[in-house]
């Protein structure tokens, strides 16, 4: 038998025939994998010969799904019918022979457990050239099938980090593993979307759709359905079989495996995959849900299962113990589907928006139990957000509609859009996009009413009060209308129209103050000369002054009436001032007596008996009438 290294690269390689001082360092590397029992070992090999013709063999392995790594440093030796590889201390590790470029090999001593399989390494790139060549394959944004079975078929004894030069193993290993994920993640996305577009109208597209399936289901499984990816994979076909149920098509016809060998096929990739008991194993293999599974295929599982050695006996107990809940559920499925078709069935309505509550199904026909959780989801969930979708948008092209054609004379449509926008932002079943939207559009739709009935309501007052008469019906009007406007107005516009009718009302009181004064003056019976001269007021710091006609016009806005007479001549001449208040059915007599100290023209008396007894009952001095005209707070007993 040759010499391994002689055999395993040609002799210009490595055994060249010049001196050994004159070759230079170089390596060669093999690749492959081993089993011990069930478990699974990938292993890389660095021969290295150095310049002074030693040769070096690095020998690493590991388990599938480890972080882990074992490596022997060894030499070769010839023995009696073959070759050995020998550690350090000289034991023999490994038994090989060389054939072109792979290398065939048994374990002896150290192997990593008892029952280790006699294996074959190749010759290979260097295991960093294969990391980034994987890395290429690994950074395919949305990997179909051609690209996912080389992923696997490269990952099922993938490069081992710790053959790496040393230098390169942290960043290779980290890259590795979010790489890996990633990849993974991307393909179950894409398989996803892709079995979800494609068209299911005939028998030939329905077979493209096995077809698509089929081929996730194959040795891809090794690698696609580890960690998450098993329940992922799940969750895809059982929305694929809904589809297809969903549009009266049979998911068992359409998609089952009827083969007892593809389907154990299945199952020992998912083994490789996911190595725990998990009963939903079943459904992956036979590539139908538990939901839509018949009794025929139920028996035929377990008339095959016995043959199948990656079956364990576990899952067909299984199956004939749970069958009894799985037809439990099936029923449940039926009603849960009938349900599902009603609320499809309604018609588009911002009614049916919110009479549903965003298409909630039914309480009374719908009852979950513990862990039915996902039910609601998987039938009122996703397969109705597309129907959700056009009911909100009818409901907010409603909202925008009667914004923009609000008038005053629409009282209850601020009140009907606020209610319904209160509605929608609050239903079940809303994304994040959608809340946003409704948002944003109920609010423009409330700015828009706003503005409009600010603008109308004010432009109604102005027009209430413009060019208006005191004491007119179109002032009583125009105060009834500041009176009972804002009860119909809502947000911003109340407060405006309170603010425009004060304004308006204090210039209407002004101008009925004016006409009443105007025409107290008139009634008072005295010259204008004469409304001229002062009285003196009483008030808190003493005495002061105002004229005969601010009192008159005082008066009347607390509807005193006053007038004024002359009797006698020269100096009996006398000045009387009439007092009307207005719920005395007498009048009051004064008398207007000249000022003989400086300051004003009179002074306020009283000379008749009756005023005089009057004013004593309600114990009211003379001197401090005047300040009640005046509204001063001298105006008390």
């Amino acid at each position: 038998m040759r010499h391994l290294i002689a055999t395993a690269v040609t002799a210009s390689a490595l055994l060249g025939t010049a001196p050994a001082s004159a070759q230079q360092a170089q390596t060669i590397h093999y690749a492959g994998g081993f089993n011990c029992g069930k478990d699974e070992y990938a292993t890389d090999w660095n021969i290295r010969k150095d310049a002074s013709g030693e040769v070096a063999i690095a020998v690493y392995y590991q388990q599938r799904g480890s972080s882990q790594a074992s490596w022997l440093e060894l030499t070769e030796r010839k023995v009696d019918g073959g070759m050995r590889l020998h550690d350090a201390n000289g034991n023999p590790r490994l038994d090989v022979e060389a054939e072109g470029d792979t290398i065939r090999a048994i374990w002896m001593k150290g192997a990593p457990q008892s029952d280790c399989s006699i294996f074959a390494v190749s010759r290979s790139e260097s295991p960093r050239d294969r990391f980034d060549h994987l890395f290429k394959l690994l950074d395919t944004p949305a990997p179909g099938e051609d690209v996912a079975a080389e992923v696997a078929d490269a990952t099922r004894f993938p490069p081992i980090v710790y053959a790496l030069p040393e230098l390169d193993q942290n960043s290779y290993a980290e890259r590795y593993e979010t790489a890996i994920t990633g990849f993974w993640t991307r393909y179950r996305q894409t398989l996803s979307a892709e079995l979800a577009a494609l068209p299911i109208s005939n028998d030939v597209e329905r077979q493209a759709l096995k077809g698509r399936v089929d081929a996730a289901f194959s040795s891809t499984l090794r690698a696609s359905a580890n960690r998450d990816g098993f329940f992922e994979l799940l969750k895809t076909l059982q929305e694929t079989a809904d589809r297809l149920a969903d549009n009266g098509i049979d998911p068992v016809t359409t998609l089952g495996a009827s083969d007892a060998g593809l389907m154990c096929q299945r199952f020992a990739n998912l083994n490789v995959a996911y190595d725990y008991f998990e009963f939903d194993k079943l459904q992956l293999a036979l590539a139908v849900p538990f939901d839509y599974w018949t009794r025929d295929m139920a028996e035929k599982f377990l008339e095959d299962a016995p043959g199948c050695n990656a079956i364990k006996k576990d899952y067909p107990q299984r199956l004939a113990s749970q069958w009894a809940e799985i037809q439990k559920r099936q029923q449940l499925i039926k009603k849960l589907r009938a349900e599902q078709a009603r609320l499809r069935a309604l018609p588009a309505t911002v009614a049916t928006l919110v009479e549903t509550r965003n298409l909630q199904p039914d309480p009374e026909q719908v009852r979950l139990g513990y862990g039915q959780s996902d039910l609601a989801e998987r039938f009122f969930g996703k397969p109705l957000d597309a129907r959700r979708d056009e009911l909100l948008s009818i409901a907010l092209a409603d909202i925008t509609a009667k914004a923009a054609s609000y008038t005053l004379d629409k009282p209850h449509t601020p009140k009907e859009i606020s209610d319904l926008c209160d509605k929608l932002v609050y239903l079940r079943n809303l994304g994040e996009a959608q809340t946003s939207d409704a948002r944003e559009k109920c609010d423009a739709a409330r700015t828009m009413v706003d503005e409009k009935q600010t603008a109308a309501a004010l432009e109604k007052v102005t027009a209430a009060f413009a060019s208006v008469e005191p004491n007119s019906e179109q002032s009583k009007a125009a105060r009834a209308l500041c009176d009972t406007l804002p009860s119909t107005l809502s947000g911003r516009a109340v407060s405006a129209v309170y603010g425009a009718c004060q304004e308006e009302t204090v210039k209407l009181a002004k101008k009925e103050d004016e006409l009443r004064c105007t025409n107290a003056l008139a009634a008072a019976g005295a010259s204008a000369d004469f409304l001229e001269t002062t009285i003196a007021v009483a008030d808190a710091g003493g005495m002061s002054e105002t004229s005969l006609k601010d009192l008159v016009c005082k008066g009347v806005t607390r509807e005193i009436g006053v007038s004024f007479s002359t009797s006698g001549m020269l100096i009996w001449k006398t000045q009387t001032m009439t007092v009307r208040f207005p719920a005395d059915e007498e009048p009051w007599q004064f008398v207007l007596k000249e000022n003989e100290e400086n300051g004003a023209d009179w002074v306020l008396a009283v000379e008749d008996e009756h005023t005089i007894e009057r004013l004593a009952k309600q114990r009211m001095r003379v001197e401090v009438v005047s300040a009640c005209f005046m509204g001063t707070s001298a105006c008390r007993p």
